[in-house]
């Protein structure tokens, strides 16, 4: 299956905000309140040799949030396998809190993730992606997640985890994390976070600000990202103090068998 959603959220005439373009394409149904975007999952997917492309752009002076209702399951693949592409647009004045639920990768997947963000000058974008790496006492299949953060269209940085690198899991990489968490932040205030074990942050030269959390569990993670990268703030702790990722050794059960 190959699904398109093209979705803008713009002001009216009368000042209110609405949303234009694709709000139901299989596999999602979305709603949007006037303040929040939801997607709803119509069907189970990525599974296959499914594509998806998430379009989202937020025009000039709308503040918007967008959340899921349940975390999305990457099932088993065939052939080329499955993929996601994430592309949000943040206008100048705008601000977009983007914080979906988590991506769980179970056994048999082979899924490549992908998140553009590009955010105007004088726009915010707070945007938190997680996945879990395997439902209880399974392992993850082959998963590759990319952030590609641009600021007026300019590269800033270019991040990216693959479960196919040799010792992904090992000390030098998630250290047998069940949830691997990152935040990108970008005009969102003027103080910094704190590092901490188990997380890192860095401050691109051209702006914005990335945060990558391990933990047992998705609560974890977030409160992680939450004080090394602040939601209210725009720039994290620098490199030279932040902590490289500790064993994690402890994994809580997650999803179904």
């Amino acid at each position: 299956m190959h699904a398109e959603l093209a979705i803008e959220l713009v002001r009216a005439g009368d000042g209110s905000v609405v949303a234009r373009g694709a709000l139901a394409v299989a596999p999602f149904w979305c709603r949007w309140d006037g303040a929040t975007l939801w997607f709803v999952g119509s069907a189970a997917t990525p599974v296959g040799e499914d594509d998806i492309t998430v379009d989202l752009r937020v025009g000039p002076g709308v503040h918007a949030a967008v959340r899921s209702v349940a975390a999305m399951v990457v099932y088993a693949a065939r052939g080329a396998g499955t993929s996601m592409t994430t592309r949000l647009h943040v206008a100048p004045g705008a601000s977009l809190d983007w914080r979906p639920e988590p991506v769980i990768v179970t056994a048999r997947a082979r899924h490549r993730s992908l998140l553009l963000a590009d955010v105007a000058s004088g726009g915010a974008l707070v945007a938190d992606e997680l996945v879990v790496l395997g439902r209880s006492d399974e392992v993850a299949g082959a998963f590759t997640a990319t952030t590609d953060l641009r600021i007026d269209g300019q590269p800033v940085s270019l991040t990216s985890f693959d479960t196919a690198l040799p010792g992904w899991s090992g000390p030098g990489g998630t250290d047998a994390a069940k949830v691997v968490g990152t935040r990108v932040l970008v005009g969102a205030g003027p103080e910094g976070g704190r590092a901490e074990a188990g997380a890192v942050a860095l401050c691109p030269e051209g702006g914005g600000a990335l945060a990558t959390a391990l933990a047992p569990d998705p609560d974890q993670v977030r409160a992680s990202l939450d004080r090394i990268l602040p939601r209210s703030v725009r720039t994290p702790v620098p490199l030279s103090t932040a902590t490289v990722p500790v064993p994690v050794r402890a994994p809580v059960p997650i999803g179904g068998g």
